[in-house]
């Protein structure tokens, strides 16, 4: 089994200049309120799915695995809902943590040691909504998928509650979407324990560093990425390392951060129960494609007028079909994906202007290249881009997605939704 344990001096060297710390300790004590005890939750992974309201507490736990973090005090890193969290605190060495009734959203809690370093941190994952799972089937196999992104507040809304959040590939660590906006793309507000808005940090690697991930995990509020070098086939930008060579990357497991031989690893961001889609999963999606009537696109029906679309046919008939759709997605079977888009490695938003040319289905697989074989360094996003049919004499505008490919390389500084399927536990 591959370790992630061996690292250059240079990441300390990282660390130190990164030393601000972007988890808010809360000294309020994490009480549960109305005389009620705290739901202890047993599951072991770095989401935590809830309802608002709930007290609850849960061990300081490294993703999925047996061990413990150290845990002398607890905090808040971002909430995307000013009013989400009441509390967050240690209790009997577990994270504590109240919510406030009647608020949805998502959060993300660290735990923090004496020195005030945070030493791992969790999303909270907080809705009335019942996560469905869905099955799809046909000839490419079956495979289990949740009915929604992780982090999204609804499975069907088309107007931003469906995107969920975002993610660089290979980490745990949740970082906000981008606004729902039909003028441009900004990253969705987030705030700390006090309601104060907060943004996250897009931070240039410079100092050398093999391995980042234990600067990355002391830092949770930070969306990292490296300068574009020479000499690298593809997949330049990437946060894990700044210095690209496939036989180091290949020893410390890059590839292998989201998908070890099929299994959930310590740094999924999914829920107890699931992992991050992997290319046999996506595969039986695509299949649906061998079969156009299986394959829907999905709009708000929301048209608003185009200006830009030209007639040269009489204009009683242009007029009334001068309109441009907003797409949002497409079902693959019976599976629904949202057009959320993604974010460069500076935290660019692509994709989520609701513009037929603009809008793009982008999600995280759990594959990326082989690094043992390969000298590329890419990450692959299950991605498809729609195409607007102007409207004719008979018939109105219409807009057609096209095919989704899951062979689409991005680099690791990426930010990109997460889809989950269901983990066949042995």
């Amino acid at each position: 089994m591959k370790t992630f344990s061996k690292f250059l001096k240079g990441g300390a060297a990282l660390m130190a200049l990164m030393s601000l710390t972007f988890c808010q300790k809360d000294n309020s004590g994490g009480e549960s309120g109305g005389g009620n005890e705290p739901v202890v939750l047993n599951q072991r992974a770095n989401c935590f799915v809830v309802k608002p309201g709930t007290a609850f507490q849960f061990p300081p736990c490294m993703g999925n695995s047996k061990n413990n973090v150290e845990a002398t005090s607890a905090g808040l890193v971002w909430q995307d809902n000013a009013s989400l969290v009441s509390s967050v605190a240690v209790e009997n060495g577990n994270i504590s943590v109240k919510l406030n009734a009647g608020q949805e959203g998502n959060a993300v809690v660290c735990a923090l040691n004496e020195a005030k370093d945070t030493t791992w941190s969790w999303t909270l994952w907080v809705l009335n909504d019942a996560i469905q799972d869905v099955t799809v089937s046909n000839s490419a196999g079956s495979a289990t998928f949740m009915d929604r992104n992780i982090g999204a507040l609804s499975a069907n809304d088309l107007f931003g509650k469906a995107i969920g959040n975002f993610y660089q590939w290979g980490r745990k660590d949740a970082f906000p979407s981008q606004e729902f906006n039909t003028l441009e793309s900004v990253d969705k507000k987030i705030y700390n324990l006090a309601g104060q808005e907060i943004k996250v940090r897009y931070f240039k690697m410079t100092e050398p560093s093999l391995n980042n991930i234990p600067v990355a995990i002391a830092h949770p509020l930070t969306s990292y990425w490296q300068a574009k070098q020479a000499g690298v086939t593809d997949g330049n930008y990437g946060w894990i390392s700044t210095m690209w060579n496939s036989e180091e990357a290949a020893a410390i497991g890059i590839d292998t951060l989201w998908n070890n031989n099929s299994k959930k690893t310590i740094y999924d961001p999914c829920p107890a129960g699931y992992r991050v889609g992997d290319a046999a999963a996506w595969a039986v999606v695509t299949g649906f494609q061998a079969n156009p009537a299986d394959t829907t696109t999905v709009t708000d029906k929301a048209y608003t007028p185009d200006a830009s679309i030209t007639s040269t046919w009489d204009e009683r008939y242009y007029t009334q079909y001068q309109y441009q759709a907003y797409f949002r997605g497409a079902r693959y079977g019976n599976l629904f994906l949202y057009a959320g888009g993604d974010k460069t490695h500076q935290g660019v938003g692509e994709g989520l202007v609701p513009k037929a040319k603009a809008s793009s289905i982008c999600i995280w697989t759990a594959k990326a290249d082989n690094l043992s074989t390969v000298n590329n360094f890419r990450a692959f996003a299950a991605k498809a881009t729609p195409s607007f049919v102007k409207a004719t004499e008979t018939e109105p505008p219409y807009v057609k997605v096209g095919a989704l490919n899951t062979s689409s390389g991005l680099n690791f500084g990426y930010n990109c939704p997460v889809r989950c399927i269901k983990e066949v536990l042995e």
